[in-house]
């Protein structure tokens, strides 16, 4: 059991308007029901979107592959003839970034099958709501998600590669941090670097969208140096107060095949005065890791040279079991679909404790991603996980933000060291 939960945590709650949201924010409600139709977006109207509707995929002229974005989609999974599946790749295709909220009465293995199949398509589900769907449970749900919203903008969705270049060299995307967390004590052991792009005029873009851009043109190394350089130089402050903090910074599999990596990471360790194994670097497994020579010389080089290295979205990818066996990982990072959906779903349930006992079983560090509230907490925690990162313990905010909350519990025993 958990002796205590983290006594300050960073702020969960839906982020206020400002600048750099767009209100109100626009809603689709896709249901072949009129009434349930009806009841949603009339709830959705209470809390001040702008709503539009639909009986089918085919019918309005407005849906998202034919001129409008919508921030977030209440999509009905039965929609008589069709299947709301069909609206994913047009939510895809016209704009990750929006929220998907799923409306149905499936049970939960059709359910768990049609997040993972979005998640695939790269749209991210806030959750599932049975209907009819009342004001409160929309408000709750869709509170959870990030307040990184994209505005009613072709041109907008259109990021070139010059772009992210200058937004590079203008400082415009920087690291922001969220914790990890020990559950067994409650207390912040370290942080992950997410890369956030804020522009000139405020608004914010989300990283779904500019991150695929440069792996795609050739920028991921510039984009990740920049984020490894500002993630290091920050772990360099705290470590005055907090010497056993640590930091994980997200590496792109595309860039294992670089016979320069290894180099490069340890001069920016030395530069800045971090040790080896106060950095993790995360790699994405569900993009694919790449069983190459060269892949293998890179994560051995820097294993051997003391950096921890995650194996992230353990569970989703091709090849989980192989790249865990053949890859020298020190951690695994269940994925939070698993871990979002265990609080409704057995099977879910089983793979969380299915996979911690096998980092157990293999010697590594288990982090469990996307901890939303204290029941989720309590059911990684009895699965085996030993780390916890998501909403319950704080979003991701900028470097000094995070620091204030390191110190505030610099001096609170019962710490434990990164690996």
């Amino acid at each position: 059991m958990r002796s205590m939960r983290m006594p300050h945590a960073l702020p969960i709650a839906p982020p206020p308007a400002s600048p750099g949201l767009l209100a109100p924010q626009h809603l689709l409600v896709v249901d072949d029901q009129r009434l349930d139709r009806a009841i949603t977006a009339h709830a959705a109207g209470r809390m001040g979107f702008r709503v539009k509707s639909a009986g089918s995929i085919a019918e309005p002229r407005d849906l998202p592959d034919r001129g409008a974005v919508f921030d977030f989609v209440v999509l009905d999974l039965a929609l008589g003839d069709e299947d709301g599946l069909e609206v994913l790749p047009l939510i895809a295709h016209r704009n990750p970034a929006t929220v998907v909220v799923l409306a149905s009465g499936f049970d939960g293995r059709i359910l768990a099958a049609s997040q993972r199949l979005a998640a695939g398509l790269g749209v991210r589900v806030a959750g599932v709501l049975r209907k009819p769907i009342l004001p409160t449970a929309l408000q709750r749900l869709i509170g959870q998600a990030p307040g990184i919203l994209f505005p009613d903008d072709d041109a907008q969705l259109d990021i070139a590669p010059e772009r992210i270049r200058q937004a590079l060299a203008e400082g415009q995307i920087r690291p922001w941090f969220q914790p990890k967390t020990s559950l067994a004590t409650g207390l912040i052991v370290g942080t992950e670097a997410l890369a956030r792009w804020t522009q000139p005029d405020g608004r914010a873009v989300p990283p779904a969208l500019f991150v695929a851009v440069a792996e795609r043109n050739g920028l991921i190394s510039e984009l990740t140096d920049v984020i490894l350089d500002q993630a290091l130089q920050a772990c360099a402050n705290w470590r005055v107060r907090r010497p056993d903090c640590w930091v994980a910074v997200n590496l792109s599999p595309l860039l294992l095949s670089d016979p320069g990596l290894t180099d490069r990471i340890e001069q920016r360790l030395q530069h800045h005065g971090v040790p080896p194994g106060a950095l993790v670097l995360e790699i994405t497994e569900s993009n694919g890791i790449p069983d190459t020579t060269c892949a293998m010389r890179s994560l051995t080089r820097l294993r051997i040279r003391g950096v921890n290295l995650s194996i992230d979205d353990f569970g989703t990818g091709h090849s989980s079991m192989l790249s865990l066996i053949r890859m020298p990982f020190n951690e695994m990072k269940i994925d939070q679909a698993f871990v979002r959906e265990s609080v409704t779903s057995r099977d879910s349930r089983k793979v969380v404790r299915a996979s911690a006992t096998l980092g157990r079983e293999l010697g590594l560090k288990v982090v469990a991603e996307g901890v939303e509230t204290e029941t989720m907490a309590q059911l990684v925690e009895d699965a085996g996980c030993h780390v916890g990162q998501g909403f319950l313990y704080g979003r991701a905010v900028p470097a000094h933000v995070f620091e204030a909350e390191l110190t505030e519990t610099a001096d609170q025993p019962g710490v434990v060291p990164a690996l």
